[in-house]
């Protein structure tokens, strides 16, 4: 019976042993899952962390950029001139009064003309863009189109008036203002130095010996060859001149009368407060 018992007991033990093997086997794998589980976690958590970071450090700078941005559109300097509203050049002053900008030039030999693209003006090669509307060569003047063919620009702001404004908001007959010869006596417009060819502007000649005409094309009068491309009329079987709006005066073009009551003549020299002047035609 003893012997029995002694065998009992130690089976007991060795269950018991047994049992606390397993609870803490259990024990710690069940910690490592949690251990792990939360690596796992901290890790997904810590992830999230830089990703919020950045993107609000991205926002941040798209925000100072778009920021920085408006405050270079804002804060342009303007002309210091009174009235004035156009943005500085050189000096404080826009071109209008005063400031000196020196434009690149013609590449080619002789030519004083103002470099468009690649160094080459207009005339000498230089690419620019042309009305997209079939058989036009106009140049474009906005949207893709010239002026004849719908490019919107600037009108008067006087009412009724649909001449194009050259200054002021105005055209030249609502009283925009140009600057006229400087000679005693001239109401020319000044072409060169302060003055109208009349009185001393430089004009290019023509290269011909012994012509003092003005050159129109090449280098030449057109006595001597320039060779001048006017526009026709564009209804069909007409070679009239065009006179405006793509037309001649027999197909629709608008042409200014006299302004003298009665008269239908077209009035051939410019505006004038004085009826003898505007009656008067030039030859």
């Amino acid at each position: 019976m003893a012997v029995a018992a002694k065998k009992v007991a130690k089976k007991m033990k060795k269950d018991d042993a047994a049992s606390t093997r397993r609870r803490r086997a259990t024990t710690t794998t069940s910690i490592r899952t949690r251990s792990a589980a939360a690596r796992c976690k901290s890790a997904v958590n810590v992830a999230q962390r830089k990703d919020a970071s950045k993107r609000k450090r991205e926002s941040s700078t798209k925000d100072n950029e778009q920021t920085r941005r408006r405050v270079r559109k804002r804060y342009r300097y303007e002309c210091s001139a009174d009235g004035c509203t156009k943005y500085a050049q050189r000096g404080g002053v826009c071109k209008k009064h005063g400031a000196n900008v020196e434009h690149k030039r013609c590449c080619s030999k002789g030519c004083t003309n103002q470099a468009v693209i690649g160094g080459l003006c207009v005339k000498h090669g230089a690419k620019v863009k042309q009305c997209s509307s079939d058989g036009c060569t106009n140049q474009v003047r906005a949207g893709g189109l010239c002026v004849k063919h719908g490019a919107k620009v600037k009108r008067c702001s006087i009412n009724g008036c649909t001449n194009q404004v050259k200054s002021g908001g105005v055209c030249m007959k609502h009283g925009a203002k140009i600057k006229r010869c400087s000679s005693d006596g001239c109401t020319k417009f000044a072409q060169q130095g302060g003055v109208c060819r009349k009185h001393g502007a430089k004009v290019k000649l023509c290269s011909s010996d012994g012509c003092t005409n003005h050159s129109k094309r090449g280098g030449v009068c057109i006595k001597h060859g320039a060779a001048l491309t006017k526009k026709r009329c564009c209804s069909k079987g007409c070679t009239n001149q065009v006179v405006q709006g793509g037309v001649c005066i027999k197909h629709g073009a608008k042409v200014k009368l006299c302004s003298i009551n009665g008269c239908t003549n077209h009035s051939y020299v410019r505006w004038s407060t004085s009826s003898q002047s505007s009656h008067t035609i030039l030859t």
